[in-house]
């Protein structure tokens, strides 16, 4: 890392990013019990036959600068954006109860209405937690996730980055919430 750019290995190659307008989120490992009400949540869900949809992941994220959760723009159904049927889909939002293992999500709608998403945990769903870092968490051998704007020299000027551990097969895992 020089100054505020970091080179990024990615199997295309080398490519820099410079960090200085990112909102970095430094995320490690959680687990179901850290899921609490109140907390901002993206979770990766398939759904279930006559049932709540299954939770493939869950991150934990850190609230915007206005402490609410970060809501994306729905994909209005039928769009290229929209999950086809039996399709895994993305719910981003509150948590709204935690019973057991069901997590249930207020969200929005692609309709833009409130909507609520229950979703069930299992033995193999995965958990992150994300917190507000700097560009200290920003480390070599840490996964980086990195959005933003390319400039006339191809570095990436982030505006978000994501920093994650690699997984247990030393590899780094999907991109997070977006």
């Amino acid at each position: 890392m020089a100054g505020n750019a970091v080179q990024v290995t990615e199997d295309g190659g080398t490519s820099t990013v410079d960090l200085n307008s990112a909102t970095i989120t430094d995320y490690d490992k959680a687990q179901l019990t850290d899921v609490a009400v109140g907390n901002c949540v993206s979770v990766v869900a398939k759904p279930a036959p006559g049932g709540p949809a299954t939770a493939i992941s869950v991150a934990l994220n850190p609230p915007a600068g206005d402490g609410k959760c970060p809501q994306p723009k729905p994909a209005a159904a039928g769009s290229p954006d929209a999950p086809g049927p039996n399709q895994p889909f993305t719910v981003v939002g509150t948590v709204a109860s935690v019973a057991g293992d069901t997590i249930d999500v207020a969200d929005t709608d692609a309709n833009g209405n409130p909507s609520q998403t229950g979703v069930t945990a299992t033995d193999k769903t995965t958990y992150v937690k994300g917190v507000s870092a700097d560009s200290e968490a920003v480390a070599q051998g840490k996964c980086i996730t990195a959005r933003g704007t390319l400039d006339g020299g191809g570095t990436l000027q982030a505006t978000f980055v994501s920093v994650a551990p690699v997984n247990a097969k030393g590899q780094c895992p999907p991109p997070h919430a977006k």
